[in-house]
């Protein structure tokens, strides 16, 4: 039987890591940097919630704008 924990979909409660907000890399720009660029590249792979989500235009325009057409291209500086 495969394991339903993890299928896509899934009606289960996901779990919750805790954060480590006291530590130096929790405000450190170029940590949050690389994990918006990470965030925004699962957001524009996926696309699944874009009709809930203000920010998808913005990003999509930025993603077409860039010269390689995906999120590495984007300025870090338009992150903001």
């Amino acid at each position: 039987m495969p394991d339903n924990k993890h299928r896509e979909g899934s009606l289960d409660a996901p779990t919750r890591y805790p954060i480590d907000w006291k530590s130096d890399k929790f405000n450190d720009p170029d940590d949050l940097t690389q994990e918006l660029e990470r965030v925004f590249d699962v957001c524009h792979t996926c696309r699944r919630c874009v009709s809930l989500c203000e920010s998808f235009p913005r990003l999509f325009d930025l993603i077409d704008e860039s010269p390689t057409l995906e999120v590495d291209g984007v300025d870090k500086s338009d992150f903001q």
